[in-house]
């Protein structure tokens, strides 16, 4: 409330009890020049407790104007000394603190929820291969047959280990920044025809057929081969391993000018609708029990999110379940001068 306010208010006080104050002060015995000195004095004590909160006011004013500024010192406007202004500052910095604390929790639900997948992730393999080394040492008479059937056993979990451990740093590395592209122009089709030449003898374990879709063109990409290579290699294995017998997974290939767009397509058991907003994410498992037999360590997808943004470009899923998933990823295209 403005010092102008106070004062106003306490005129409009004074006014109607002033005929009846001097009635009164009549009947005790007290002059009318009493009661206007009286008034006086009140009035002179109202404008010092005014003029007291006036001070304060602007001592408050300050301290909020000088918070807000400390608070957003790239600003070039200064907030005036009003209460509107500094209201609408304050709400606006409370809602910002609100904000930040919410950003607080859900990094730390994620930090707890990741190292509770990391020491699962780890877990299973090194418990394995500490229970298969055990029977060994427990048994020294168990025939050769058995012994390097355990001891296979217990080498291919430390693989399995070592990959994950691999995938973790290889995350960590790119979400840093330390991790540097070298980006090379290079024939996109050639390097899906290398992959699909890689992933022959996976797919002919299921059967699956392995296409190539690409119409005539120009293919040159700007990017960085060995990590989309990563990239191709990661989704081409996805589609083996959750494909159908005796389907396919399909390579498609096309050229906007600025972009060329890659699909990975198959017919496989696909994804269910409410879990294709977190396909993405570390450790995430569509289904946890399969993708572990199948010696996934959930890092996948996740990287390859991770190598396709840092090209500056985006990866989506669509997928329809048990009737296969698309994968696209786009990269920019050599453009003929």
């Amino acid at each position: 409330m403005r010092f102008s306010q106070l004062v106003n208010l306490g005129l409009r006080i004074l006014q109607p009890m002033s005929f009846l104050l001097i009635q009164l002060l009549t009947t005790l015995g007290m002059s009318s020049q009493a009661f206007i000195i009286l008034w006086i004095v009140t009035v002179l004590l109202g404008l010092m407790v005014g003029l007291l909160w006036l001070r304060r006011e602007k001592q408050l004013l300050r301290r909020f104007q000088q918070m807000i500024s400390d608070e957003n010192p790239d600003e070039e406007e200064t907030v005036s000394h009003t209460y509107e202004d500094i209201e609408a500052a304050l709400k606006a910095l409370f809602d910002k603190r609100k904000e930040e604390l919410l950003q607080l929790q859900r990094l730390e639900n994620y930090r707890r929820d990741y190292i509770g997948n990391v020491a699962h992730e780890l877990k299973t393999p090194i418990f394995s291969i500490q229970g298969y080394i055990e029977s060994v040492l427990d048994d020294p008479d168990l025939d050769r047959k058995t012994l390097e059937s355990f001891l296979g056993k217990a080498n291919k979990n430390a693989d399995r280990l070592g990959q994950i451990v691999l995938d973790l740093d290889t995350i960590t590395k790119y979400e840093s920044g330390f991790l540097v592209l070298d980006q090379q122009p290079f024939d996109m089709l050639q390097l899906v025809n290398e992959i699909v030449e890689s992933l022959e003898l996976q797919a002919k374990q299921k059967n699956i057929t392995l296409q190539v879709f690409a119409p005539a063109g120009d293919y040159q990409v700007l990017c960085d081969r060995k990590r989309i290579l990563q990239v191709l290699t990661n989704l081409g294995y996805n589609s083996i391993r959750y494909g159908h017998e005796n389907g396919n997974t399909r390579f498609r290939l096309s050229n906007t000018g600025a972009k060329v767009i890659v699909e990975v397509a198959d017919n496989g058991i696909g994804i269910p609708q409410e879990h294709l907003g977190r396909v993405f994410e570390r450790f995430f498992r569509v289904d946890k029990h399969r993708n572990r037999a199948t010696g996934g360590s959930g890092l996948g997808l996740s990287i390859c999110k991770h190598i396709v943004e840092a090209h500056g470009e985006t990866i989506s899923v669509i997928s329809t379940e048990g009737a296969g998933s698309v994968f696209s990823f786009s990269v920019k295209a050599v453009q003929e001068v």
